[in-house]
């Protein structure tokens, strides 16, 4: 209840406990400062704070640190520096870890790298994770570790789908729509419109509008139209909407008691990976 009850004694308790060398408040502070929720925004700070969570073998710190070099957040952008960091942990378990180095295997484009990334993909789809198993069944489709398996690959993006990834719903169109099934791909498209972020509706938007087919260039405008206009900023008196459930949700991970759980997969056999790539037939981004 004191953390949202008072927004600025919070960060103060989480700074002090950070500096007391408690590593889920490191890693919770340096969150804060790579966001700017609460102080201001400082991403050479918050790598420093994640190396030290890491420092003190916190699983989420070695993910956030390979996450800082991977996107150029408080240090250049360097993928294969990123690589170490999600090894370690991915190596003490942390799913988004494996996940995130499958993509940078598969970005660095190396084929003697696929088997890997596949594999990587596929451990963390067996745990429920949806960009996963996404990737797995776009590595089926396209052939990128194996035999293409595109019935394989529809049963995995519909799993995926179902379950709300909008880039699942987006790929199991593409997918449809070139077997000649448009109706149905026309059902997938609207559904990732209606569930999504404007970040995506403005990536498939931009790739439909540019589509011959007029039902193609419809739903494209609908992505359009459902983008939220542009807001200023809040003011320096109006408090951010946000800063008092990212203060709640962080204080829950400090609870040694309650980790976070894993949802289990019960979908057909899995197995295969994922990168934006260049599409088949109208798609010229995939996720």
């Amino acid at each position: 209840m004191r953390l949202a009850a008072n927004p600025r004694e919070a960060v103060s308790a989480i700074r002090t406990a950070a500096q007391r060398e408690i590593a889920a408040a490191q890693l919770v502070y340096g969150q804060l400062l790579l966001d700017g929720r609460g102080v201001k925004r400082d991403p050479v700070a918050a790598l420093a704070w994640f190396e030290r969570a890491a420092a003190q073998g916190e699983p989420e710190a070695w993910n956030m640190v390979g996450r800082c070099h991977e996107k150029g957040w408080g240090t250049p952008q360097d993928y294969r520096r990123a690589m170490p960091y999600f090894e370690r942990a991915a190596a003490l378990g942390h799913v988004w870890a494996k996940v995130n180095l499958a993509q940078i295997l598969m970005r660095l484009g190396d084929p003697a790298d696929r088997p890997r990334a596949y594999h990587l993909f596929e451990e963390a789809a067996g745990v429920g994770h949806l960009k996963a198993i996404n990737s797995l069944a776009r590595c089926l489709e396209e052939g990128w570790a194996g035999p293409a398996d595109p019935r394989r690959a529809a049963v995995l993006y519909r799993v995926a789908a179902e379950r709300g990834d909008h880039w699942a719903k987006f790929n199991l169109a593409t997918l449809l729509y070139a077997q000649g099934a448009h109706d149905e791909a026309f059902h997938w498209l609207n559904r990732c419109i209606e569930k999504s972020d404007d970040g995506f509706r403005g990536r498939i938007a931009a790739v439909l509008l540019d589509h011959a087919d007029g039902r193609l260039r419809a739903i494209g405008l609908d992505a359009l139209a459902r983008r939220a206009p542009c807001q200023a900023p809040p003011t320096s008196h109006e408090p951010e909407p946000s800063r008092w459930a990212l203060l709640k949700r962080w204080a829950r991970r400090m609870n040694p008691f309650k980790p976070p759980g894993r949802r289990t997969l019960s979908p057909p056999s899995l197995a295969a990976p994922h990168v934006h790539r260049a599409p088949r037939a109208f798609f010229l981004i995939r996720g």
